[in-house]
């Protein structure tokens, strides 16, 4: 039996690793008909027992432009270990007295859902539309760089709805982010710097302690909506078939590949939730001196991975990439996983 392990997760997720075996007997090749509502998705998980296995599929297929768009009718040989979807030539269409129809799925099956642990030092957010709930305007000594465990003044925006105990996240403001392609503003960069929590709350003055520190602080830092980086975050299917971009990767990081983060331009605005699987992609470009030979020709996007929505804001989102089949660049394509 051929062992699929899936792959460990690092940086902000740690995946429960699971071994299994793949329903094939190697050397024993095996046909599937595909069938109404079956995904490249749910033929990884079925049959390699690894739901992160469709890029491989995707990558070696490129006839197949979107992984939604396999059709019922097609063949899927099963292979020592692979999958590879059988050309659908015109004359395929009858199905080969000697292929097996292996038995499907129930047709009403539940959503795909898995837990998974997100883990690191704040990945942080663009601001677009978003308000400071307050910000970090002394210390109660005269260090200039603030860390963990020190005590802090901090003045709010609105004091009656803060109560001790409160936490709250700290962030500077970094770069302008703008649209790759268009070049449009779309915000600002907010850099984690950490997190404090209300001890007391003296009239109009508010004391804190900082709570955890993934750089260094200092006055001036503003406060937003405190998101704790070890969470739990369950993969869900999305709702909106809206395509956007990578605008940013953290740290200024521009090639990207497996435990990455970046930000793209679609958030709870357009229907964007955490957990949502995304498509990476990038539009093939053929040279001149091919068109020039070949014509015009239009070329399925080339994949390049999976990832995962850790946090959405109103305009943007923060994602990881789970499975790389290529490096991504700003400015890919990113698409939301719905079916």
């Amino acid at each position: 039996m051929t062992q699929t392990l899936f792959r460990c997760l690092s940086l902000l997720i740690l995946f429960l690793v699971i071994s299994g075996t793949s329903h094939v007997i190697a050397g024993e090749e095996q046909i599937y008909t595909i069938k109404k509502g079956d995904t490249l998705w749910d033929l990884s998980e079925r049959f390699m027992d690894d739901p992160y296995y469709w890029p491989n599929v995707w990558a070696k297929n490129p006839e197949i432009a979107n992984p939604h768009l396999i059709f019922p009718g097609q063949k899927v040989r099963i292979l020592d270990g692979r999958l590879e979807i059988i050309p659908a030539y015109p004359e395929a269409n009858q199905q080969p007295e000697e292929t097996a129809d292996i038995e499907s799925a129930p047709a009403e099956k539940a959503e795909q859902s898995f837990t998974i642990k997100a883990v690191g030092s704040g990945e942080g957010f663009i601001l677009t539309d978003e308000i400071p709930l307050g910000v970090l305007v002394d210390s109660v000594d005269n260090r200039i760089l603030l860390t963990k465990d020190d005590i802090v003044f901090v003045k709010m925006n609105n004091i009656s709805d803060v109560t001790i105990g409160d936490t709250y996240g700290l962030f500077e403001r970094g770069e302008t982010i703008k649209h790759p392609h268009t070049k449009d503003d779309i915000g600002t960069m907010m850099n984690n710097l950490g997190f404090l929590q209300v001890t007391e709350i003296n009239e109009s003055t508010v004391i804190a302690k900082i709570i955890g520190a993934y750089r260094e602080i200092s006055r001036g830092a503003e406060l937003f909506e405190y998101t704790p980086q070890n969470k739990e975050i369950t993969l869900r299917r999305g709702t909106t078939d809206k395509e956007g971009y990578i605008i940013a990767g953290r740290d200024k990081k521009g090639t990207l590949s497996t435990n990455d983060i970046f930000f793209l331009n679609l958030g709870s605005d357009d229907g964007l939730t955490s957990g949502n699987l995304f498509y990476l992609s990038r539009v093939r470009t053929v040279s001149d001196e091919v068109l020039k030979k070949s014509g015009s020709i239009e070329l399925p996007d080339a994949v390049l991975g999976a990832a995962i929505a850790i946090e959405t804001k109103t305009k943007t989102t923060s994602a990881i990439i789970i499975k790389s089949v290529d490096a991504a660049f700003i400015g890919d394509k990113v698409s939301v996983v719905t079916h």
